[in-house]
């Protein structure tokens, strides 16, 4: 089984890519791992496949799973 987060972006930032976004919000012990994550198809962004590079905007919703 896995586990999955849903989560709406509310707040403006200023331009954040994903992995960095996943890192801050401490989703993920690392940026790299943040990355691996994503790059994995580990994470969508409106239910859509998501790059590291791919940036964040107000009310995306991000979708995490993680092996449980």
């Amino acid at each position: 089984p896995a586990a999955q987060w849903r989560l709406t972006m509310t707040e403006p930032l200023e331009r954040q890519r994903i992995d960095k976004w996943l890192w801050a919000a401490r989703f993920f012990k690392t940026r790299s791992l943040a990355a691996a994550a994503v790059e994995g198809g580990k994470v969508q962004i409106n239910g859509q496949r998501a790059k590291p590079a791919r940036e964040v905007r107000v009310g995306d919703r991000i979708a995490i799973s993680a092996a449980a």
